[in-house]
């Protein structure tokens, strides 16, 4: 395998794999996996290896070469790109190359969703080089690592990339229809998408981006952000969980990832046809975790029954730990944690 120099069925390779798939069934008992993926691996910008496939095999290979030699329960993989503009390109929206990739909306006036259209799937520019590198790096590497299946939008945030924000929200009060009609136009796209990029792949990784990923297929990553921090758990009911839900039941499993705050929406998300897992971003800033396992909180209820993948970042930091990582989990994250049964639970580690 070109620029890999690891054997990928190495005995801590299969571990990780064996504590990540226990972690994920929620076994009782099971070793709590440790994971870290933020190693070091060549610096290439987003737009250097979209435009140059070889220097997005040297980003891949130089990264899953960096997680095979650290003692991580992170498997290495082979990386897909972030799926974050993917949908909405294929709706109209410009894409805008920055450190990453995000959109400038396609439409200001909602009652123009009546005569939308998509690209078709493998004509969309983003989609169509998804596919080009998949196949170059099969050809390359094989297909003995997994590849990282890519993450979805979900409808309801792909949306909201596509109708300029304050036009779409108002439209979930004046306009319900055109909000619905747009969703359920993506959800149908997305779920195309997804089911040809996984019909390319030989050796995909469950869930996929955002979370540590296994060979076993568990269902599919969805990237929930704008409708879980922003909407009211009843306009959430109404205008994300079905669209959602399609994705549930159209990949068999559900691992929702959400940027902020979301413990409004968390008992909305456990409803979610076969939701799997929950990623958090816990801390006093950003999500924040109950002082007790025995308190009455969506948190409490949702480690009872989904898996849990808690990290932390910067924000979630927030000031009284800034630049104090370790602090923040000795002294906030694992006294809230260990003092209830760790089924299920999956740590990111202090860095």
């Amino acid at each position: 395998m070109s620029g890999l120099d690891f054997e990928p069925n190495s005995a801590r390779i299969r571990l990780a794999h064996r504590r990540l798939a226990a972690a994920y069934a929620r076994k009782q008992g099971a070793e709590v996996p440790v994971v870290e993926p933020g190693v070091p691996a060549p610096g290439y910008s987003v737009q250097d290896t979209l435009e140059d496939l070889d220097k997005m095999l040297a980003h891949a290979t130089g990264w899953a070469n960096a997680l095979a030699a650290s003692d991580n329960d992170w498997p290495p993989f082979i990386d897909t790109y972030c799926g974050v503009v993917h949908v909405a390109e294929a709706f109209g929206c410009e894409v805008i190359y920055r450190d990453c990739l995000w959109t400038r909306p396609a439409l200001s006036d909602i009652s123009r969703v009546r005569s939308l259209k998509p690209k078709k799937v493998e004509e969309s520019p983003l989609i169509k080089r998804l596919f080009e590198w998949t196949d170059y790096a099969q050809r390359k590497l094989g297909t003995a690592l997994p590849f990282w299946t890519m993450d979805l939008q979900s409808p309801f945030s792909v949306a909201e990339q596509i109708v300029d924000g304050t036009e779409l929200f108002t439209a979930c009060v004046i306009r319900p229809n055109e909000v619905h009609q747009l969703c359920r136009m993506i959800t149908d796209f997305s779920i195309e998408m997804l089911q040809k990029h996984l019909a390319r792949l030989e050796h995909p990784g469950f869930p996929g981006r955002n979370f540590p990923s296994i060979s076993e297929n568990i269902g599919i990553c969805i990237a929930d952000d704008t409708p879980l921090v922003m909407l009211s758990p009843a306009m959430y009911r109404e205008f994300a969980m079905p669209y959602n839900n399609a994705l549930g039941e159209a990949f068999g499993g559900l691992h929702v990832h959400s940027c902020g705050n979301y413990t409004h929406n968390l008992d909305n998300v456990l409803d979610l046809t076969n939701v799997r897992s929950i990623q958090l971003h816990a801390g006093p800033a950003e999500f924040p975790l109950p002082d007790t396992a025995e308190q009455d909180s969506p948190f409490n209820r949702a480690r009872r029954q989904v898996t849990y993948f808690v990290d932390a970042n910067h924000l979630s930091r927030n000031n009284e730990y800034r630049h104090r990582p370790k602090d923040h989990y000795t002294d906030y994250v694992f006294p809230r944690l260990r003092a209830a049964d760790l089924t299920g639970c999956i740590l990111h580690s202090c860095g």
